[in-house]
């Protein structure tokens, strides 16, 4: 009986830890990456703008 417990706890544990890590990947890939993603975007986007903006309000002389 010693042994199954011991045996149950264990893979309880692991099984945990396991459960535990895919769900903090899964949070990653599915929440944080995109929005990651999404700033850089806006970032890209934003010095763009100013490149513009600077390029159309220049001096020709």
């Amino acid at each position: 009986m010693a042994k199954g417990f011991k045996t149950g706890l264990a893979a309880g544990i692991l099984g945990s830890a396991l459960a535990a890590t895919a769900a903090a990947f899964g949070y990653k890939k599915t929440v944080i990456a995109p929005q990651e993603k999404a700033e850089e975007e806006y970032e890209e986007v934003s010095r763009q703008a100013v490149r513009r903006s600077k390029a159309a309000h220049q001096s020709r002389f």
